[in-house]
């Protein structure tokens, strides 16, 4: 899965950076004073940044496809309410059937921490020993989903990082380009040399800034599904397992009063 991934990163980096070259080329061919052929005076920078804001906007497209997915079908309270009915009942094999429903990483948090304690239901006669490894499961279970929150999220740092970066080196190409026209000249440089030295610092401040921010602003928010998604295992397994113990303590008591 891993290698799969980087495979995709560096396919990505290709191909964004090829689109971005290809339109920077092409602004190119625009007729002079319109936007494209504006875009153009930026430098070779420009179709750089244009690919780095590409790969984000793809990037960020993938991520918020994979969190949909991981919400699953359904609402999740709802789902915690059925499960711990059936887990009240007895009925372990029907909660877990609502959470392979489900189909969200939560769900399958709760479903590998019931799984586990039905496979030693019959084997550990500790009842104390089988909800340690019910929180072990669940907790393993949690890793492997907070791994998969966190695919691709380094990339989009870098990228925020970077774009800053290659900004700031194109705004520095064209203040170094303003002050070479102005040398050449003495000191009253050509009107057009200079704008389009000028264009090309800022062009590059733009696209730059554009993509540090929006690549922050990106990361922030799936920093913050991760830690929503952490919090609602926590309190899951919580409820769950709250739930099996009180299940447990009820059927001793009423063989006790049997």
């Amino acid at each position: 899965m891993a290698k799969k991934n980087k495979l995709f990163l560096w396919i990505l980096v290709f191909l964004s950076q090829a689109t971005g070259y290809g339109f920077y080329v092409f602004t190119g061919t625009q007729p002079h004073g319109t936007v494209l052929a504006n875009l153009h005076e930026g430098g070779a920078l420009v179709g750089v940044l244009i690919g780095v804001l590409l790969m984000l906007f793809i990037v960020v497209t993938e991520r918020s496809i994979s969190y949909k997915k991981a919400d699953g079908k359904g609402n999740l309270d709802q789902l915690l309410k059925a499960v711990k009915q059936d887990i009240e009942r007895g009925a372990i094999n029907e909660a877990m059937q609502k959470c392979e429903r489900h189909n969200s990483s939560i769900s399958s948090c709760i479903m590998s921490g019931l799984e586990r304690f039905r496979s030693l239901d019959e084997v550990e006669p500790r009842f104390n020993a089988k909800i340690s490894e019910v929180q072990k499961a669940i907790d393993e279970s949690a890793n492997f989903e907070s791994a998969q929150y966190e695919t691709n999220l380094t990339p989009i740092k870098t990228i925020a990082t970077i774009a800053t970066l290659i900004g700031l080196l194109g705004t520095t190409l064209g203040m170094i380009r303003a002050f070479a026209a102005l040398a050449e000249s003495g000191g009253a440089a050509d009107a057009t040399k200079l704008s389009a030295a000028i264009s090309e610092a800022l062009f590059n401040t733009a696209f730059g800034l554009t993509g540090a921010i929006l690549g922050t602003v990106a990361f922030n928010y799936f920093r913050a599904r991760i830690d929503e998604f952490t919090y609602a295992i926590d309190e899951s397994a919580f409820e769950v397992i709250q739930t099996l113990t009180i299940s447990r303590r009820n059927l001793i008591s009423e063989r006790v009063q049997g």
